[in-house]
């Protein structure tokens, strides 16, 4: 291999780790990640959180109030962890249909789930925690829902 080509590759190398942090900065601030993950450097100026939860509701109809799900079988209690683990990294692009799914087959009479997922976030404007809740409406399979 040439010097030149050489040069040319390593010159791209490092254009590249230096317009990384702000392509990061963008998918974090667009997407909601975690910019504790894909090799960003927001972790330096973000606390990182353990603390996350769940609750799942659900629902036979529209007139009907809300149910929580309060003694999940084994199934969901894995799924949920999983996709707990998900939602830490990449929050709103974490997909729940595995875990909705899981849920309906325990619970066939909802036609209508909720998750709601919470977890801290540091306020940019304020400089302090606060709760946040990403919460998810799952139609009936087959059905498009209009979020």
């Amino acid at each position: 291999m040439a010097l030149a080509t050489k040069t040319r590759i390593v010159h791209a190398a490092l254009l590249a780790l230096a317009l990384w942090p702000l392509v990061h900065l963008g998918l974090v601030w667009r997407y909601d990640l975690s910019p504790w993950k894909l090799a960003g450097w927001g972790m330096y100026a973000t606390p990182r959180f353990g603390l996350i939860g769940m609750e799942v509701f659900g629902r036979a109809s529209g007139r009907e109030p809300w149910q929580q799900l309060t003694v999940p079988a084994p199934e969901v209690r894995a799924e949920a962890g999983a996709f707990l683990e998900q939602h830490r990294w990449l929050r709103g692009l974490a997909s729940s249909s595995r875990l909705e799914g899981v849920v309906r087959a325990q619970r066939p009479d909802w036609t209508e789930l909720r998750v709601a997922v919470s977890y801290p976030v540091l306020d940019r404007a304020t400089g302090r925690v606060r709760l946040t809740v990403d919460e998810r409406l799952a139609q009936p399979p087959g059905r498009i829902s209009a979020r």
